[in-house]
């Protein structure tokens, strides 16, 4: 675990666009932006941030003014609200300034309390964007069978939701495995 902070903090005090966690991060498709504890950007590969203007992007400058253009903290800024209380914060939020969604993962790189900095990774959500797009029109949905009527076809539920990219995992709730398997309902809770 040491090894990780040793690494995590390294990033922050010597951000290194070749070294192997950014070069995977960027692979993956991430937006990488690593801020320093003042909310200055010490490295960012701006990876679908291509509303920000060219002149803007500017290393050591703050987040706040680069992505949008301020010249003091964003209101709805997750960073300064939720930082004293969590090591890692996710959310999903539409860009006020070029209206995608994007998911959110900012880890809190820490030496003991005090905070070293940021690494946010940032990436364009196309499934939810998609799910938006499903909710703007009521699905029919049988009261028996569950299938969901596409157009003039009845399917179930799992094949429709796939057609549209989101994808499905089985398991199953407590209330029904107590239902089904009641004796193994006292083994489990051992």
């Amino acid at each position: 675990m040491l090894e990780k902070v040793n690494t995590l903090s390294g990033l922050i005090k010597y951000p290194n666009p070749d070294s192997e966690q950014l070069i995977l991060l960027d692979i993956l498709g991430y937006t990488v932006n690593i801020m320093d504890k003042d909310l200055n950007i010490l490295y960012c590969n701006w990876k679908d941030l291509d509303f920000i203007p060219i002149g803007r992007r500017l290393l050591g400058e703050k987040c706040y003014r680069v992505i949008r253009g301020r010249d003091t903290i964003c209101e709805d800024c997750f960073v300064s609200k939720y930082h004293r209380y969590q090591s890692i914060i996710k959310f999903i939020k539409k860009s006020p300034v070029d209206g995608k969604y994007r998911e959110f993962n900012i880890l809190i790189i820490r030496d003991r309390e005090d905070i070293l900095g940021y690494i946010q990774l940032i990436k364009v959500c196309t499934e939810f964007i998609e799910y938006q797009k499903l909710n703007l029109k009521p699905i029919s949905i049988c009261s028996k069978c569950k299938k969901i009527r596409d157009n003039e076809n009845w399917m179930y539920f799992e094949n429709y939701f796939q057609k549209v990219g989101i994808m499905f995992s089985h398991g199953i709730c407590s209330d029904c495995f107590k239902d089904l398997y009641p004796q193994y309902v006292d083994k489990i809770k051992r």
